[in-house]
């Protein structure tokens, strides 16, 4: 019996030895650090601007890529019928056409029409002057990704800057500063300027990708257009108004003719409004004859 008392006499003092020493450890054990997923790190008001602009950017370039297709900028029904009208020479069928059917295509059209009794040199202009207010409605809301790809990374750096000022901050109020914790907080921060990479990236490209897209749309509307008014009769088209197309400007006023006043006679004004009365004979011979300038 003494022989089997003494092992758990021993066994008995190490346990009460042991259990007390393992409960210390746990005490003084440093606290169990609680990992934060990668939506709770980005749970900062810059991320939800910089998702905002990723929203809007998938909106731009999809409206973008919809708009530049070639069956959107010349649909194969107006571009037939323009044809049609072209080749029966009924220019006052076309430009009605193209008032009843809005588009770029028709737009172009109405605009070199517009302007077709002015000659061939103020019908291009006119065309030129169209293709280029079409180009500038498509630029101006592609130019919006290249803004986005310029403040996306400055939204993000704010972002981190803010992020570094709270977390210094709460260090300076902890009176020691943590390198881990510290460490921590920095690189939680760092994702507002990652967020902001990554949004501004796929924006530049886009706005590039659009910005050629668009151009070769264009020059293809510009191609089309130019075929069409190939051969045409200027000529003959030279006294012709299209109906709802008034001229704006009419002859120098001291040009016009001059209502009669009673016994007067009509004649011609001068810039300022007077009537240049024709001289006879005798009052030419009388007085010394007055040029007066006209304005060219």
């Amino acid at each position: 019996m003494n022989s089997f008392a003494l092992p758990r006499l021993i066994s008995l003092l190490l346990v009460c030895l042991t259990v007390p020493t393992l409960l210390f450890a746990a005490e003084t054990a440093a606290p169990v650090v609680v990992q934060q997923t990668l939506l709770q790190k980005l749970n900062m008001p810059t991320i939800y601007i910089l998702v905002a602009c990723s929203m809007l950017i998938v909106w731009l370039v999809t409206d973008g890529y919809a708009r530049t297709a070639e069956k959107q900028v010349m649909p194969i029904p107006a571009l037939e019928a323009l044809r049609t009208l072209f080749r029966a020479g009924d220019y006052h069928g076309t430009f009605e056409y193209c008032r009843a059917n809005p588009g770029l295509l028709t737009n172009v059209v109405g605009a070199g029409l517009r302007h077709a009794s002015e000659g061939k040199t103020a019908t291009e202009d006119a065309v030129i002057t169209a293709v280029m207010g079409e180009n500038a409605r498509f630029q101006n809301k592609i130019a919006y990704l290249s803004v986005i790809g310029v403040i996306a990374p400055m939204i993000g750096l704010v972002g981190t800057v803010l992020g570094m000022i709270e977390a210094f901050a709460a260090m300076g109020q902890a009176g020691a500063a943590d390198p881990s914790k510290l460490s921590g907080a920095i690189g939680k921060v760092l994702y507002a300027t990652a967020g902001g990479l990554v949004v501004a990236i796929p924006a530049f490209v886009f706005y590039y990708l659009l910005r050629n897209r668009t151009a070769q749309a264009v020059h293809h509307l510009q191609e089309t257009v130019a075929e069409l008014f190939r051969r045409f009769p200027y000529e003959d088209l030279a006294a012709v108004e299209f109906a709802g197309v008034q001229p704006c400007a009419a002859r120098p006023k001291w040009l016009q003719p001059a209502a009669p006043e009673g016994s007067a006679v009509a004649g011609v004004t001068d810039p300022g409004g007077r009537v240049i009365r024709p001289e006879t004979s005798d009052q030419a011979s009388a007085t010394p004859t007055t040029t007066i300038p006209v304005a060219s």
